[in-house]
């Protein structure tokens, strides 16, 4: 998610600097160009930074099901699946933390993948 913001605020400088100037520093790509071709651009770049919020958005919204999802599992269950999905650590880095063999969380994030996967489609 991180790289779709640093992608939306570039997008966004990049939309000021097609926008009509006022000032020296903002318009100078349309300043440089026909109006057509600068309003062109600027439509162009309205529809990329709507498509990177609405992606930010769901993403977001994903993260939060997923949170609550995870808040449904207790002790080491809850601590193995907030680490590897809200914190992106992998299973030997849980492995290591946690003081447990990689093995052991290895086999116990499947079994809870199973669970998720049961009870969803139940």
């Amino acid at each position: 998610m991180t790289e779709l913001k640093i992608d939306l605020q570039i997008n966004q400088r990049e939309l000021k600097r097609w926008s009509n100037y006022t000032d020296g520093n903002d318009g100078d790509l349309a300043k440089h160009q026909k109006f057509l071709t600068a309003l062109h651009k600027q439509a162009y770049l309205k529809e990329v930074i709507q498509d990177l919020n609405d992606r930010i958005k769901a993403l977001e919204s994903e993260r939060e099901e997923i949170i609550k999802l995870i808040d449904q599992f207790n002790g080491l269950n809850n601590k193995i699946l907030r680490m590897k999905y809200v914190e992106g650590l992998t299973l030997e880095a849980i492995a290591n933390e946690t003081g447990y063999s990689y093995s052991y969380i290895k086999s116990k994030h499947a079994e809870l993948i199973r669970m998720i996967k049961f009870t969803k489609k139940v």
